[in-house]
């Protein structure tokens, strides 16, 4: 279910229906190469997130863009927030969720660059007075297993982490009229390794992706084809599914909110 297209009338039905649990799709508005467009996260998460909804009942919140971006702020097309403006905003809207029903609120990203912002959203909640729980998850963490098996399907070495080939075959699968394969620059896909010697001894600055990739953009999607985008894509709604499973049969973690903070609310 999808929260805008439910009415007013049916918005408690619906709550009861999926237990409580919406799911908020977040991602940013970025730069993916020359031949994807700056909403890829927009299509791919909410895409994932609705699909998933339909097979293990959940409520679907508007996509949600305010992610975590400064690093792709000099190419074109790029909305980047401030920090905090992040951090505030996405407290005030799973705030209204919970004001609506929900005690489970499933973030599900679409973007690499939210993997250190959500897990330290989270971690605030131990100190705030609310009684409803977050969950994290990326939509586009594969397993070891399901990577060696799309490499060995679409025999590719790489997948991308950023408009590379899982993502392209993702959205010519979803959106082909927005794939524009003859734009593709594969040389400014290439890991520049500016900051190497930090990065060998995972010591990290704000700049470390800048610095291997200032196209914003990561991974030769040359094989990219719709076929293995629809095999990528039901794998990752299958892991959403999972999510969302796992998340409803969660007993305890509303009880530890009791137990640390008898004050929630």
């Amino acid at each position: 279910m999808l929260w805008e297209e439910l009415t007013g009338e049916d918005f408690g039905k619906g709550v009861e229906e999926c237990g409580g649990v919406c799911i908020l799709p977040i991602g940013v508005i970025e730069k993916h190469g020359d031949h994807l467009p700056v909403g890829m996260d927009m299509y791919s998460v909410t895409a994932i997130a609705k699909k998933a909804a339909e097979i293990s009942s959940a409520i679907v919140f508007p996509y949600y863009f305010f992610g975590q971006i400064s690093e792709a702020r000099h190419v074109p097309g790029c909305l980047a927030p401030s920090h905090k403006l992040i951090m505030d905003s996405l407290l005030e809207m799973c705030d209204e969720i919970s004001r609506n029903g929900f005690k489970k609120i499933i973030i599900l990203s679409g973007h690499g660059g939210n993997m250190y912002f959500l897990p330290f959203f989270a971690q605030m909640f131990p100190g705030m007075n609310r009684s409803y729980q977050v969950y994290i998850n990326s939509a586009h963490m594969l397993s070891s297993e399901q990577v060696k098996d799309i490499q060995n399907r679409a025999c590719v070495t790489d997948l991308g982490s950023h408009g590379g080939f899982k993502e392209t075959s993702v959205l010519l699968h979803l959106r082909p009229d927005l794939v524009h394969m003859d734009r593709i620059k594969v040389k400014e896909s290439e890991n520049m390794g500016r900051l190497k010697s930090l990065e060998e001894k995972r010591i990290y600055t704000g700049f470390n992706w800048y610095s291997s990739y200032p196209h914003h953009f990561a991974g030769d999607p040359s094989a990219s084809t719709a076929e293995y985008g629809k095999y990528i894509f039901d794998i990752m709604v299958s892991n959403a599914v999972n999510v969302i499973n796992t998340v409803k049969a969660d007993d305890v973690s509303l009880k530890l909110i009791s137990e640390y903070n008898p004050l929630a609310s």
